[in-house]
């Protein structure tokens, strides 16, 4: 995980986690629902860093936020920072202290329903390739 005494900007190339607690966020050919990246009542939407993390580490955070919201890890998607950066989009460090310094948020949605809309659909089109089950908890 990153430092927490030392958070950095989160750069271009950096891998982010949508982790996917909604059976119908995603779709059995691995794809994802445009419903994944629209912020619910705010207008950010929690992502996770990959950065310095180990797959290991990043499913245990999303262990950690479906069970915090009494619902179903049913996977996570992965995308580029570099594409969440479109329009009025950006992505942000949001470390939740003591526990996850990976957390980030993408920021800058509009406050209409219809245009965080079309941005949802397009960073569900920009995700790495396939949606990924998460692993069996031990």
């Amino acid at each position: 995980m990153i430092d927490p005494e030392n958070i950095p900007y989160v750069a271009e190339n950096e891998l982010l986690a949508r982790f996917i607690v909604y059976s119908d966020e995603k779709r059995p050919d691995g794809t994802v629902k445009h419903k994944l990246f629209l912020p619910y009542k705010l207008v950010e939407l929690s992502v996770n860093r990959h950065r310095e993390a180990s797959l290991g580490e990043t499913w245990q955070v999303g262990f950690d936020v479906a069970e915090e919201r009494q619902r179903t890890l049913y996977g996570l998607a992965n995308i580029r920072a570099s594409s969440c950066r479109i329009d009025t989009l950006d992505v942000a460090p949001a470390p939740i202290l003591p526990k996850n310094p990976n957390h980030a948020n993408i920021t800058g949605y509009p406050p209409a329903k219809e245009d965080q809309m079309a941005l949802a659909k397009k960073l569900a089109a920009a995700i790495e390739g396939k949606w990924q089950e998460p692993p069996q908890k031990t």
